[in-house]
């Protein structure tokens, strides 16, 4: 009765991860990194057209991220 109980348990372990995997093939990228140059680095947000930007002195180490509102978003 064990045997049957853990060849069960194995089976439906498999269903579900299977099922699983299936669902994060379809799934696409939220976010797209972009380095504009050397100091300066943006991450878009490719749903909401917003993007965070942040500019690295060079004397002073990185600096703050600040987000940025699309240009073309809906107003």
């Amino acid at each position: 009765m064990a045997f049957v109980f853990i060849g069960l348990s194995i089976i439906i372990g498999s269903g579900l991860i299977a099922h699983s995997l299936d669902k994060t093939k379809g799934r696409k990228h939220r976010y797209e990194f972009v380095a504009v140059g050397e100091r300066n680095i943006i991450i878009f947000d490719k749903e909401t057209g917003s993007y965070w930007q942040k500019l690295i002195e060079q004397s002073e180490g990185s600096a703050e991220w600040k987000k940025q509102e699309s240009p073309i978003a809906k107003q």
